[in-house]
């Protein structure tokens, strides 16, 4: 993510005096089709998420194939599963595997009522006797589990449903439902959720925008496969993440399939008058050829021309120091209406089409082109357990961006490592200790970089490079927390590194010098 101001989705933080540059992110998913009838009563939901801490993530029970559950264990469903960011995201009690997700997109494309149906396979623990999904102002209409009509409730951004006496521990939920596309902010400051604009819409997730479309386990401890079967407008395209299956058009559904786990907040869906075009795989570290799908404004493909052309030289770049690229597919989504915003949704990074305008590609451009493809890697591939785990995203895409700036001349990474030491020292935040309202800062960006730069002078390069590719292939599809990263960093340094990361990692002011 990154430039003049952006962070992950990218959406800068940086101050105009010291010139550095943040960045952050934030995605969405879609459908189509729907119908139904009403089963019960819903009640409103809340929309604030208080701050506090909560319990330790525990992973849900693993299916056991034809085992069934009995009454004579039934509780209470959990909310939440121990984010002390976001204590009421997830729930410990839910392991989706995967989400069919149908949006019928007419009048939705600017504003009005979306409708849906999103089908969800998911293991849900024993003990409990209802179905916990994260929901914020959804209309919802019916649900059923396992094809049978099933009672819920919604109250506090949650949809409760009710599950069968005696059932299998994986369910199989449908629920029809409706939406109206709001302007709305997480909590954290950015804006999330289904934004329209002129005959446009696209979702931007991150961190918590995922449950004001769609009902889901939004967190992203809980990856799953997807599916997306998008109904809109003749005159328009539906593009989501993964391998397009079927064109849409004359009434048909875009249906896009997603086979990689993938967490909710990195979903991508756009709506609008766009191209899709196919460039020519990319043939990685691994052999195997990499499919590069991209969608452009409408007729405008030779804008980003340039900008596409350098997908190739940056995979081959990153390869060399986190090993081979870790999904099936990749490209790039340059967004009308996301101007100074990018985002690292999973296999095809979503950006703003006017800031590559006039087939620009400066150092902004670069930026932001390597930010969110090394996210593919950190973030992608290997997700955040917990959200105060940001900095295993952000700090490691901003120093793969560090790295590539400094291979193509455009920033030294010498002198700006100093530079943003400097800065790192007068800041208040911990990198690894973030609070709510200052998750996506400096500190986890640019600041963050400056720590993963004194742990490779610490370790030395061939010792932190040979980490940082086990950590994303021993990982890969999973979500995995800070003391996971600290253990596999002192295995491959052979001694303990308590005191490093005391001193960098979890310190609001760091050394004066990095380490040599």
């Amino acid at each position: 993510m990154a430039s003049t101001l952006t962070v992950g989705l990218i959406l800068a933080a940086c101050s105009a005096s010291d010139g550095a540059v943040g960045v952050v992110e934030s995605e969405l998913v879609l459908g189509s089709t729907t119908t139904t009838t009403t089963t019960t009563t819903t009640t409103s939901a809340a929309t604030t998420i208080p701050p506090t801490s909560v319990v330790e993530t525990t992973v849900p029970t693993e299916t056991v194939p034809g085992e069934t559950v009995g009454d004579e264990a039934r509780s209470e469903p959990s909310v939440g599963v121990g984010d002390e960011l976001f204590p009421e995201l997830g729930s410990l009690d839910v392991d989706v595997l995967s989400y069919d997700v149908a949006l019928t997109v007419m009048d939705g494309v600017d504003d009005g009522t979306i409708q849906a149906t999103v089908g969800i396979e998911a293991t849900v623990d024993p003990s409990v006797s209802v179905l916990a999904l994260d929901a914020v102002d959804l209309d919802i209409a019916a649900v059923t589990i396992d094809g049978v009509e099933a009672d819920f409730t919604t109250a506090d951004n949650e949809l409760l449903v009710d599950l069968p006496v005696a059932r299998d521990l994986t369910v199989s939920a449908s629920i029809d439902y409706r939406f109206t596309p709001q302007n709305r902010r997480s909590d954290v400051g950015l804006p999330v959720g289904w934004l329209p604009s002129d005959g446009r819409s696209y979702v931007l997730n991150e961190p918590d925008g995922g449950r004001t479309w769609l009902p889901s386990n939004d967190h992203p401890s809980d990856k799953a496969s997807w599916t997306f079967q998008l109904t809109v407008p003749d005159d328009r395209i539906a593009a989501a993440n993964g391998e397009l299956v079927q064109e849409g058009g004359a009434g048909e559904a875009w249906i896009w399939r997603q086979d990689e786990p993938m967490s909710t907040y990195l979903v991508q869906v756009i709506v609008g008058d766009y191209d899709i075009i196919e460039s020519e795989p990319v043939v990685g570290a691994a052999g195997t050829p990499i499919p590069i799908t991209n969608v452009v404004p409408a007729g405008r493909g030779d804008d980003f021309a340039d900008a596409i052309a350098t997908i190739e030289e940056q995979i081959l770049f990153f390869e060399e120091r986190f090993g081979p690229y870790p999904l099936d597919r990749y490209g790039l989504a340059f967004v009308d209406d996301l101007s100074g915003l990018a985002m690292e949704t999973q296999g095809r990074s979503m950006l703003g089409a006017d800031d590559f305008e006039d087939r620009r590609l400066g150092y902004f451009q670069q930026l932001l082109l390597a930010h969110e493809l090394a996210h593919q890697w950190f973030g992608n591939a290997v997700s955040p357990d917990v959200w105060s785990d940001l900095w295993l995203n952000e700090s490691f895409a901003s120093y793969a961006q560090w790295l590539w700036l400094d291979s193509i001349d455009l920033q030294p990474l010498d002198s700006y490592s100093q530079q943003m030491l400097l800065q790192r020292q007068r800041s208040a935040d911990a990198t690894g200790d973030p609070g709510l309202t200052n998750l996506f800062g400096f500190e986890r960006y640019d600041g963050g970089a400056v720590v993963v730069h004194a742990l490779r002078l610490t370790m030395g390069d061939d010792a932190f490079f040979e980490m940082l590719s086990t950590w994303v292939a021993d990982n890969d599809g999973t979500a995995r927390g800070t003391d996971d990263f600290i253990a596999l960093a002192e295995e491959a340094h052979g001694s303990d590194l308590t005191e490093f990361f005391d001193d960098w990692l979890y310190a609001e002011g760091l050394p004066d010098a990095y380490p040599t």
